[in-house]
């Protein structure tokens, strides 16, 4: 299965994204990145329940600081 989430350096920005897509009516859950690049560090994965390029659009907009969208496939 392949998941696609947005990501953040911080769990501050990653709530902060969250709490302003929850307002905007859209659910997501944040974790950290299951699949992190180690040259930027450990950081935080928004899951998103439904378009995550409209989500992405909202916290672009909001200017609210990420590191992109990405994408990762479950091993079996």
């Amino acid at each position: 299965m392949t998941h696609t989430y947005i990501k953040f350096e911080s769990q501050t920005l990653g709530e902060k994204a969250k709490r302003l897509l929850n307002d905007k009516g859209i659910k997501s859950m944040l974790k950290r990145n299951p699949n992190p690049n180690h040259k930027e560090g450990c950081n935080f994965a928004l899951f998103i329940q439904g378009n995550v390029w409209q989500a992405y659009d909202i916290i672009m907009n909001s200017n609210i600081r990420n590191l992109g969208v990405e994408s990762y496939r479950e091993r079996l």
